[in-house]
């Protein structure tokens, strides 16, 4: 079976929504010489990366091609309703998935520079944050009124992508209390002297 090309567009917001059943949105876009079709860089939260003004309205499942077709090099945006979404320091992420990697797999997609994003199931992701963590440090993202960017999104990209690559079959998520052992070792271990406050 042919792996599906993380890079276009077009395959992922199929697999997204045909596999995995997401509702997905296109978003603003990244021009290379022009920075995000936003035009509001000061308040852009990611060039390329985030909804378009107004509700986020998915588009119908069958229609998202076209519309991604209109609309060249726009983002794909997920309200958090499928999933929870634990926003974190890239190393702080990583170091999750490291520790959980023998018992568990949890989606993990690199946002930026300077971020990851784990993914859990809806409504669990408070439970993995450690009692006394900056909001700043790990952001919690969840419901309808929340979202992230997800690749080929400008910037985004799949560390451990929500499907079995061989299979194409979707990847269980995880209660968000699974993380929690794991993130506070990882909190502890990547703090920095004005880091995360455990």
């Amino acid at each position: 079976m042919q792996r599906i090309d993380t890079r276009n567009p077009a395959a992922c917001g199929a697999a997204y929504t045909g596999i995995l059943g997401w509702p997905i949105a296109p978003g603003h876009r990244h021009r290379p010489r022009g920075g995000c079709t936003c035009g509001n860089p000061e308040t852009c939260p990611g060039s390329g990366a985030h909804p378009l003004p107004g509700p986020l309205t998915p588009s119908p499942a069958d229609g998202l091609a076209a519309e991604l077709d209109a609309s060249p090099g726009a983002a794909l945006i997920a309200p958090t309703v499928p999933f929870d979404a634990l926003v974190l320091p890239k190393w702080t992420g990583l170091s999750v998935v490291m520790w959980i990697a023998r018992r568990t797999t949890v989606p993990c997609l690199l946002q930026g520079q300077d971020h990851v994003v784990l993914l859990v199931l809806p409504a669990t992701g408070r439970y993995a944050v450690p009692e006394g963590t900056s909001p700043s440090i790990v952001q919690v993202r969840s419901g309808p009124e929340q979202w992230i960017a997800l690749p080929p999104s400008n910037g985004a990209r799949w560390d451990t992508p929500p499907w079995h690559e061989q299979t194409q079959d979707p990847l269980p998520l995880i209660p968000g209390g699974d993380l929690l052992g794991a993130l506070a070792t990882a909190l502890r271990a990547t703090a920095e002297p004005s880091g995360a406050q455990l």
